[in-house]
């Protein structure tokens, strides 16, 4: 394992390990229990694939079990925090299906095309590998979206007082953006940029964790700014979008 790997690895356990303290200390774990799990999960993972380094044949194959467990828990936590800041949304039966459910497509399609992929770059993979590797990809996106969402969402509806949630999702979203930009780099270059391509998804995590400490070491606030309900602000987007559609019709004349 080269130096900077080792280096970022046990500043990533120690940032991991103190979150879950302030998180326990604080009682936040009862507010954010899917990624308190989350995050006990990447830490024995980490701690147990790197003890397992030396065991190649035991490393891989705790690598492909556990690999979507991560990819489960990730998608679930960042809904955690979306759904804790725009609970009154849920009213909306469409709205509380859609985005999961797009989420979901979006993984299981991209899966399908990975086993069914004939020519994926990998050598020597299995179709179910190709096919956890193509959703790990898609996964990044797909945070990047919900990311995107909330606080676009936010802006719109004038949420505040969410500093948890608001770190935690803008540290998932950073840590995707980091894996999606390592990606293109390795796809784009090969291995000339190797410690930028191998690297770049190690550091995004550093920084979502120094995000998550900051939104977890301070105690969380009974009281907390939630999003209006939902008929208040499809009736203004109705609104809206009939005086656009007035100034687009006088404009045709």
């Amino acid at each position: 394992m080269h130096w900077i790997e080792l280096t970022v690895q046990s500043i990533c356990i120690a940032l991991e390990i103190g979150i879950l303290v302030c998180l326990w200390r604080w009682g936040a774990w009862r507010k954010v229990p899917i990624f308190s799990s989350y995050l006990v999960f990447i830490l024995l993972r980490t701690i147990v694939g790197s003890i397992a380094l030396s065991h190649e044949a035991f490393y891989f194959e705790f690598y492909w079990i556990s690999a979507p467990l991560e990819i489960g828990l990730t998608v679930l936590a960042v809904l955690e925090s979306f759904w804790r800041a725009f609970a009154s949304f849920r009213l909306l039966r469409w709205f509380r299906l859609v985005l999961p459910a797009a989420v979901a497509a979006a993984l299981a399609y991209s899966a399908w095309r990975g086993y069914h992929y004939d020519r994926f770059p990998l050598v020597e993979m299995t179709p179910a590998a190709a096919a956890l590797v193509s959703a790990t990809v898609m996964l990044q996106y797909a945070i990047l979206g919900v990311a995107l969402t909330y606080f676009l969402l936010g802006v719109l509806l004038h949420v505040g007082g969410r500093r948890l949630e608001n770190r935690l999702i803008l540290g998932f979203g950073v840590a995707s953006l980091a894996a999606a930009f390592g990606g293109s780099i390795r796809g784009m270059f090969g291995e000339s940029f190797g410690l930028v391509s191998r690297e770049s998804q190690s550091l995004g995590y550093l920084i979502a964790l120094l995000l998550w400490l900051s939104g977890a070491i301070y105690p969380v606030a009974d009281r907390l700014a939630s999003a209006p309900l939902p008929q208040g602000f499809i009736g203004d987007l109705k609104f809206q979008l009939r005086n656009l559609r007035s100034f687009v019709r006088k404009g045709a004349r």
